[in-house]
């Protein structure tokens, strides 16, 4: 009886032990892919500064023509994609790098193209490009330097990070213009990254807002006879 009895405790035991070490495996996976689907998302993030090859295709009728045609077809697809999948017509495992929020609502990327189609479509290479890599860098830069440094710390080092971008981007205009397009486009990344909102994501919000306020500040002086613009930085091959 005795024998018995610690037979089944010990049973117990090993059982309770298997499961314990079953669910830290789990967990242990879980988290794994969390971090990868983390680090994914900056690395998509990274990677889309490579888009900015578009200025670099020869300026022919038949490129030009594609230049716009075949942005709009791949944002549509993106667009379509995304329906399908918040209808449940996709599963959503099958999109890596999905964070929980985006399940019901359209995935990051698709704004982010938005963006990028919007900028390469409406406004001049002087304003998109410094937006798009703000977009590819600043964004995950705050990220990261949020988790470690704390909040205040990581907008000041984004803030100084846009402002780089914009200076590299008009460094050739008068020095009261490239001053003023800094700090106005510097501050619209801030403000794009900052300001959540619930069907706007700031992939989308960091690319045109302070894209936007560049093109009133150019438009208005363009009003005033001064065109602010400097040479175009990538020419067509």
């Amino acid at each position: 009886m005795f024998f018995s009895e610690m037979t089944a405790r010990d049973t117990l035991k090993r059982t309770k032990q298997k499961m314990t070490e079953y669910q830290i495996g789990i967990l242990e996976q879980l988290n794994a892919i969390e971090v990868d689907a983390h680090w994914f998302r900056r690395v998509f993030h990274t990677f889309a500064a490579s888009f900015l090859f578009y200025y670099l295709l020869p300026d022919e009728k038949w490129i030009n023509l594609g230049k716009i045609v075949l942005p709009i077809i791949i944002v549509a697809c993106m667009a379509v994609v995304e329906y399908q999948r918040i209808r449940g017509g996709l599963d959503h495992h099958r999109f890596f790098g999905l964070r929980n929020y985006e399940k019901k609502r359209p995935a990051s990327y698709l704004y982010f193209g938005i963006g990028v189609l919007v900028l390469f479509l409406l406004f001049p290479q002087q304003i998109a490009i410094p937006c798009i890599l703000c977009a590819s860098f600043t964004d995950p830069i705050i990220g990261e330097s949020r988790y470690y440094l704390g909040k205040k710390r990581a907008y000041l080092i984004g803030f100084v990070v846009s402002l780089c971008f914009f200076l590299v981007s008009w460094y050739r205009a008068d020095w009261w213009i490239l001053l003023l397009v800094c700090l106005l486009g510097a501050t619209g990344v801030l403000i794009g990254e900052a300001k959540k909102l619930r069907f706007v994501d700031d992939d989308l919000m960091i690319q045109m807002l302070p894209a936007i306020l560049l093109l009133l500040l150019w438009q208005g002086c363009v009003a005033l006879g001064v065109n602010i613009l400097p040479p175009k930085m990538i020419l067509p091959l």
